[in-house]
């Protein structure tokens, strides 16, 4: 607020007028003797109205609310992933090795490779796709082939050979001239690394469904000898390496769940500075915890025990609750609720400092078969916390700090405080105001316990009262020289549940706090008139 206190120069200027008109009139001569006048300034400094929804939406940005069907505040804290994990992280596939039979030619072709010096060769081979366990299917999200080559030919070797997945999609290219010299060694090697995606093999239906198919062509030209049959060959050793599923279907194992403790969000009041220091007690407070399963495999969940964590002391909640959900439809997610309030009520009154929840549980417990997991499956378990303000409160306050700039005692008989509130929620409140200087130190106290009392909607509680400051010749005490150092109005709100916090009481969303400062100040102009 800008400059408040100032003499009421208007008036000043119209009785100057007047004066100076006087040397015109038949009245020159008169004498005024000591004119006095007293005019009043009055400022509103505090003009304000607030519900509890208003100061949660102020200093609690991270904390949602609604109202409930009785118009009470609700606090909910939601977290979805209290415990979260994909299907990957309890099953995957393992490296498999291809069995590729060795190249060798026949007598045939070894007599033509002999009388005209080349041969040329086309091979195919279906090799099966070893099944990891007892599945039906499986789909590879992707992953690497590994291929190491080995001829001994004493010839010149052209090598190129394809693989196609069952659905005759190819998904490797290999080629590669291995070159041999004169009486030299015949043993060649060679190796390259190749990544696919989307290869799916089914093993329930015909051989071809789970086979890889080579496509070989091979070219042999002489160097300096013949061959002979059965001397010589082309070993094969392929090799799928990191692959990622898409999809498994089948006869899954069970799996253990096992997690380690994880952290329930209690903080909500505490990390804000605003509400750091509140105690409170909650009469209906309500945790939910939401598990989800998008397998399609059934899960039990074992909810085992709270454990609270204040002072450094550590302390078990016990839950012993067991959660079965059942298999999901593929691309659907099967949903369950549980409520564990009462135990959840002994806990947030305790005021923790935090709070874990141990789960743990086992996928497909009965060991079922035809079940199926993909690559977005997961088991999720998230929890909702609702805190109905129907609660004690304690050790709440408000403060505030309204400018005086600018004040000017010159001349002040007196100022008057004037302080009005309003209380329609049914908490109580005690104000305290402070006159500051520029550095927020304290100069005097204004007033100190101004108690209203809580109220409701209906009826709601309210106080008004004067506090006037002066030159007190009783006391020798002169206030108003104090107020030349005075630059704002410090307000001090404690807040509190009546019978000093311990009551229990309920929130709803209109009811409000109406607060009220305002000053009059009343100013003395001297001005005496001389012949």
């Amino acid at each position: 607020m800008n400059r408040i206190f100032r003499k009421p120069i208007f008036y000043l200027t119209f009785l100057l007028t007047l004066l100076l008109g006087s040397c015109y009139s038949e009245l020159s001569e008169l004498d005024f003797g000591d004119l006095k006048w007293s005019p009043e300034l009055g400022v509103p400094l505090v003009d304000s109205k607030f519900t509890l929804i208003e100061l949660l939406e102020a200093n609690a940005n991270n904390i949602d609310y609604t109202t409930d069907s009785n118009n009470t505040i609700v606090i909910s804290i939601t977290e979805d992933s209290l415990f979260s994990q994909s299907a990957s992280e309890y099953y995957s596939l393992i490296d498999q090795s291809l069995n590729v039979p060795p190249i060798i030619l026949t007598q045939s072709e070894i007599n033509e490779f002999n009388s005209n010096g080349q041969v040329a060769i086309s091979r195919e081979v279906l090799v099966d796709y070893p099944n990891q366990g007892n599945l039906d299917e499986i789909v590879i999200d992707q992953g690497r082939v590994e291929t190491q080559v080995e001829e001994n030919f004493p010839a010149i070797v052209d090598l190129s050979f394809s693989m196609d997945d069952p659905s005759n999609t190819t998904f490797l290219n290999y080629s590669n001239e291995f070159t041999y010299v004169a009486g030299g060694d015949p043993v060649s090697n060679d190796q390259s690394t190749d990544q696919f995606n989307n290869i799916s093999f089914k093993f329930n239906e015909g051989p071809r469904s789970a086979q890889v198919k080579f496509s070989f062509e091979l070219s042999l030209s002489r160097v300096d000898q013949d061959l002979v049959f059965g001397a010589n060959s082309i070993d094969l050793d392929i090799g799928f390496q990191d692959l990622e599923f898409g999809a498994l279907y089948g006869d899954l194992s069970p799996q253990n769940i096992s997690t380690a403790e994880n952290t329930i969000r209690t903080d909500f009041f505490s990390e804000n500075e605003f509400f750091n220091d509140i105690e409170y007690y909650f009469e209906n407070p309500q945790f939910r915890m939401i598990f989800k399963n998008s397998m399609g495999v059934p899960v039990r969940f074992d909810v085992n025990n709270f454990t609270t964590y204040k002072n450094g002391q550590q302390t078990e909640e016990p839950i012993d609750n067991t959660i079965e959900l059942e298999a999901a439809a593929e691309g659907s997610v099967i949903e369950t609720e549980a409520n564990f309030d009462g135990n959840f009520k002994n806990i947030i009154n305790n005021t923790p400092d935090s709070v874990s929840l141990q789960i743990d549980g086992l996928i497909d417990p009965e060991d079922t078969p035809d079940n199926f997991v993909t690559r977005d499956s997961y088991l999720q378990a998230g929890y909702e916390i609702n805190l109905p303000l129907e609660f004690s409160l304690s050790g709440l306050e408000f403060n505030e700090a309204i400018s005086l700039e600018g004040i000017d005692t010159q001349e002040l008989q007196y100022a008057l405080f004037k302080f009005t509130s309003e209380n329609s929620l049914p908490i109580d409140l005690n104000f305290k105001a402070d006159l500051l200087d520029a550095d927020s130190a304290f100069v005097m106290n204004l007033f100190d316990g101004k108690f209203l009392a809580g109220g409701t909607e209906s009826q709601a509680e309210s106080i008004s009262d004067i506090i006037r400051l002066g030159d007190n010749p009783d006391t020798n005490s002169n206030e108003l020289e104090d107020l030349n150092r005075v630059r704002r109005v410090g307000i001090r709100a404690t807040v509190s549940t009546t019978n000093n916090g311990n009551s229990v009481v309920r929130i709803t969303s209109d009811a409000s706090v109406k607060f009220n400062l305002a000053l009059q100040a009343k100013y003395n102009v001297n001005l005496t008139e001389e012949d």
